[in-house]
């Protein structure tokens, strides 16, 4: 479910952009308590993995609504995995790597992002790098500055990649480019399973969220008309949720005055089923957890 991107570069730089905007509105919009739980879970799926991963590993510091993984890194550094943080110096180059222990002098780097207060740098074995979008092909949007594309580039000792983010902004496709570097895995706070060489793997299995009501899969002219009652019910602060599904469905959303469900939850059981996109799904589930009391 989702309109046609474009394949041209000047085209999809274009199309990445709306898209990168949209996102980044939309997880800034998830209430602190919802994007806490999921990045939680992301971290229990991301621990184990990281536990045989080839360390130095790479972790990243939070920034606009990224899932925050401090508390892992001081779990593993109290397992005496040796842990960094990547250093941008300057837009265009390569990013660099410094080791991080609790406690650490920290410093400002670019865009004010706290990196390690030490000139000694390391070379990772395992980097996570944080998505603001992913495909199922494991294909990273990121802010567009090309910090990890040319990083992947340039390091001469390969690393495993492993990209982590949240399920409900997995895409169609980010329509890669010759630049574009696949991640070796992708980890959400629903699977772990996204791995590079095994891109088709079973679609996720909804049928425990199966009701009476089922009625077949939505189209997205048939989603886009039954979230219409949702923008009365949805906070203003929270409407970029209900925008970017709009956005991913390729239609503009109706602001005519559609009178609220009575009761939401019963309302967006009904929907939520019939939506076979997962990230459309996972986008829905979290919506309706943002209109629960």
């Amino acid at each position: 479910m989702t309109a046609a991107t474009p394949t041209q570069w000047p085209l999809v730089k274009a199309w990445r952009k709306e898209a990168r905007q949209k996102i980044l509105a939309a997880r800034t919009a998830l209430p602190p308590t919802l994007r806490q739980g999921m990045t939680a879970a992301l971290m229990e799926r991301l621990h184990p993995l990281l536990r045989e991963a080839e360390a130095p590993i790479s972790f990243y510091w939070p920034f606009r609504g990224e899932p925050d993984l401090r508390p892992l890194m001081r779990v593993l550094a109290a397992e005496n995995i040796e842990l960094a943080l990547p250093v941008g110096k300057k837009l265009g180059e390569p990013l660099t790597f410094r080791p991080w222990t609790p406690g650490c002098d920290m410093t400002r780097g670019i865009w004010d992002i706290p990196i390690p207060a030490t000139d000694l740098e390391i070379l990772p074995r395992t980097i996570l790098a944080p998505l603001v979008g992913f495909d199922a092909e494991l294909y990273r949007l990121g802010y567009g500055g090309g910090f990890f594309d040319r990083t992947l580039a340039s390091i001469t000792q390969p690393a495993d990649v492993i990209g982590v983010g949240y399920a409900m902004f997995q895409l169609p496709s980010i329509r890669p480019q010759s630049h574009d570097i696949a991640m070796w895995r992708i980890v959400t706070e629903r699977s772990a399973g996204l791995v590079l060489g095994d891109r088709n793997a079973s679609p996720v299995c909804y049928a425990g969220e199966g009701n009476t009501t089922y009625a077949g899969d939505l189209d997205p002219e048939e989603l886009a008309s039954a979230l219409r009652p949702l923008r009365e019910a949805m906070p203003p602060e929270k409407a970029p949720l209900l925008d970017f599904v709009h956005w991913r469905l390729g239609i503009l959303p109706d602001h005519d005055h559609v009178p609220a469900p009575k009761d939401v939850d019963a309302y967006l059981a009904t929907i939520i089923p019939r939506v076979r996109d997962d990230g459309l799904h996972f986008a829905l589930k979290a919506i309706r957890a943002t209109l629960m009391p």
